[in-house]
Formats: C-alpha cells, sequence, structure tokens
C-alpha cells in the first residue's frame, strides 16, 4: 500500500510534546475527547504517513488513541450526498432529531462510579448465528462498509428476540466507557421481531492481537471502493467472530439503555447492549480500516461526538 509521507515520526513526537498532558496508558483508547485535525496539513490539504511509522513510535498513538488527538487523521468525507464527518456537513451541521433529540448516541457509560448501578435483570445474551454464508458487503458512502445478512441469525436477551440485519464499525469507538474510547467499534444491528424497532450490540475493538479477526478481515478485502457500490462476499461473513469472549461465569457483561441511531436520520428507540469486554484485533486491521474510511488515500475517522445522557438510566447485566 503507497502512501506520502507528509511528517515524519520526529515532528510527529514534537507536536505529541506540545499538547496538554494526555491519560497515557499502553494500548488504550482516548479520552472523550474526539480525534482532532489539528495538525499542519500537507498542500493538498491531507495527512498521509507511512504505514510502519503508524505501526511504532510516536505514531502509534493513531492505533491506541492514548488520550491525545490523532495528529495524522481527518474526519472522513462523505461520498454520498447528505452528511458527512468533515468540517462542512460533519456532525454540528446535522440537522432533525439529531440536534434535537434527547435520547442521543453515543454515550458516556461509567463503570467505575461510585454510584448505585441499576441492574438489567436480562441475563445474558443467546446467540443463534448461523445463515451467514450469503453476505453482501455494501460501500455506504459514508466512511464504512456495511455487512448485510440474510434473515435467520437471531439473538435473544430478556423477553427480546431480535434478528441481525447488518453490522458495520466505526474508528475510534462511538461510545465510551469512563471518558476512553477505543480503537474501533462495531455495531451489529438488529430488528426486534416483536416490535420492529432497531436493536444494536456494540463491541470494542483493541489494539494488540495477533491474530487477523475473520469477520473484520472478510469485510475489509470484499468492500468495494466504489461508494454505494455492493459486493457478494464468496466466504461468508461469521459475525460471531466480532463477539467478546465469555467470562469465566460464561456471561458476556454489557450494558443496556435507550438511545438512537449514531448517524443521520438519528432515528430513537433503539435498544443499546454495549459490552463490557473487548475483542484485540491487529494494529494492521485498525490501520486498514481507518484506510477504508479515508478513501484509500489518508487515515481518516468516523466517529460522532458523545451525547447528553440527559434523564436516561443506564442498566447494567454484570
Amino acid at each position: 500500500m503507497r502512501s506520502i509521507v507528509d511528517r515524519s515520526a520526529s515532528a510527529l513526537q514534537r507536536g505529541h510534546a506540545r499538547r496538554a498532558p494526555c491519560k497515557v496508558r499502553a494500548s488504550d483508547a482516548s479520552s472523550d475527547a474526539q480525534p482532532s485535525t489539528s495538525g499542519a496539513p500537507s498542500s493538498t490539504g491531507r495527512l498521509l504517513i507511512d504505514r510502519r511509522q503508524l505501526l511504532t513510535g510516536a505514531a502509534a498513538s493513531v492505533v491506541t488513541f492514548v488520550g491525545c488527538p490523532c495528529p495524522i487523521c481527518k474526519p472522513g468525507e462523505a461520498k454520498a450526498a447528505g452528511w458527512s464527518y468533515g468540517e462542512v456537513a460533519g456532525p454540528p451541521a446535522w440537522k432533525g432529531v439529531c440536534a434535537t433529540g434527547k435520547r442521543q448516541s453515543p454515550i458516556n457509560i461509567p463503570v467505575n462510579t461510585s454510584a448505585p448501578k441499576v441492574d438489567a435483570e436480562m441475563g445474558d445474551f443467546d446467540f443463534a448465528y448461523g445463515s451467514f454464508e450469503k453476505c453482501d458487503v455494501l460501500n455506504t458512502g459514508h466512511g464504512t462498509m456495511q455487512v448485510n445478512f440474510p434473515s435467520g441469525n437471531l439473538a435473544y436477551v430478556g423477553d427480546m428476540e431480535l434478528e441481525l440485519l447488518q453490522f458495520h464499525f466505526h474508528a475510534p469507538s462511538e461510545h465510551a466507557m469512563d471518558g476512553r474510547r477505543y480503537a474501533m467499534e462495531a455495531h451489529l444491528v438488529h430488528k426486534n421481531k416483536s416490535t420492529g424497532n432497531l436493536a444494536v450490540l456494540g463491541i470494542m475493538l483493541e489494539p494488540g492481537g495477533l491474530i487477523k479477526n475473520p469477520a473484520l478481515q472478510n469485510a475489509l478485502d470484499v468492500a468495494p471502493e466504489t461508494p454505494l457500490a455492493k459486493k457478494s462476499s464468496p466466504k461468508g461473513i461469521n459475525p460471531v467472530m466480532l463477539l467478546p469472549k465469555k467470562a469465566k461465569d460464561g456471561s458476556r457483561p454489557f450494558v443496556h439503555y435507550a438511545g438512537s441511531l449514531t448517524t443521520p436520520p438519528c432515528s430513537e428507540g433503539v435498544d443499546w447492549f454495549v459490552f463490557m469486554q473487548p475483542i484485540k484485533v491487529p494494529d494492521s486491521q485498525i490501520l486498514d480500516f481507518m484506510r477504508f474510511v479515508g478513501d484509500n488515500k489518508t487515515y481518516a475517522t468516523n466517529t460522532r461526538p458523545l451525547q447528553m445522557l440527559n434523564s436516561r438510566v443506564v442498566e447494567y447485566e454484570l
């Protein structure tokens, strides 16, 4: 993969040194600060850097999002009409419910808090994903690929029967935990078979994995470069590979809250289930996805800012 080096690693290190102190933990994601495009752009208006530098030294912060603004990223620009993550048509310019809604997503999820936690009383998820051989992968034109599934992939929690419609990704994660954002987040979008409402499972992805995640890799391999184009996956894409591992007691802890779509039209009435345990993927897969967000020309991000919780209650199934 060819790229243009607009800055050296030493320049990036100097840029980090000039910024305010950050919360730094190895392999951690960022705080609730949004990725920044404040670094000086090249003559083409893009911030590009050699792939090797991204994976080593100071530039590794683009993978780990260790609490500092990403100095070489830019918000993804839409190739489809209507909205984007950029300056002109980005989140501050989103209209309608996106601007006026009181139950919007994503949110910051309090984890280590002294406040009493409300028990979700839903029990664990039971997954029956088994029909995934015929998947279509769509370039949404809005900075991600969307893997569409045939009917028959079901998940059960509480009294809900949920059917998987599609999954897609964001980088960095849209939800935060105690102000910390992860490198990526997978959204598994379901339809509640009883109510017809949407229910989304959020799974955090963090760097450091040794083996490529098959679901993410197949999506990257198949996704067309042309906006709004769609291709069939010859291998099938197994969504089970995106689920976090079970804890020792066999559970997958999660939080539940009432929210919205994180992209326009930002419709509310969405049941959100955000899993507490992340999955690990190789740094290279995170970079490849960010490259896809950047139209294979730069490394870009596709994340909505955190929204106010307002009067909503976050329920915990721990």
